[in-house]
């Protein structure tokens, strides 16, 4: 149901394409809340059918032509809903990794340390990926007020600093598991 108040929250900002849609989750909220182009669309079209969106269709003549979603009322009012109640404020902590770690014990210490040295090398990779959010936020926040990318920015230091405190922890049992080899 996360999607639907993602995609109502991008299309607060103005109108948006699904390929527009797909662009800034990937560069936005991408740590948080991954979503493919696929289930985008899918999503819309239930979106509309519920009378959260309206579609209009955009012709073109040099390229085909596109779907242009707009946030109705009533989405405006279901988004403003969502926003305002309990929902998602517990911390999920289904975790296919960490339930990985809690059954390590069923192999050897080296093994495990290889898994956790891979996972830091993912960390790493997620750390220098989200180093363009800054600028991401400057981009997509041109001709917006101040105040809704002042979100957009805690949001990414959430991402960094988990990934940070991800690092360490994964570290610190690296550096357990060495110490009883």
């Amino acid at each position: 149901m996360s999607l639907t108040y993602g995609i109502l929250g991008f299309l607060s900002y103005g109108s948006m394409t699904g390929y527009d849609l797909a662009k800034a989750f990937g560069c936005s909220v991408n740590f948080f809340w991954n979503a493919q182009t696929s289930q985008i669309y899918r999503e819309l079209g239930k979106m509309e059918g519920e009378g959260l969106v309206a579609s209009e269709l955009v012709l073109q003549t040099q390229r085909p032509n596109k779907k242009l979603y707009s946030i109705t009322e009533k989405g405006r009012e279901r988004f403003q809903g969502w926003l305002s109640s309990q929902e998602g404020m517990t911390h999920p902590m289904k975790n296919a990794f960490l339930m990985k770690i809690f059954f390590s014990g069923f192999r050897t210490p080296k093994e495990s340390i290889r898994m956790l040295q891979g996972y830091r090398r993912q960390l790493l990779e997620s750390q220098e990926q989200m180093k363009a959010i800054p600028s991401d936020i400057e981009a997509y926040g041109q001709g917006l007020e101040t105040y809704p990318t002042l979100y957009w920015g805690m949001a990414a230091d959430f991402g960094q600093r988990y990934i940070e405190m991800a690092m360490d922890w994964a570290q610190a049992c690296i550096d357990r598991l060495e110490a009883i080899q």
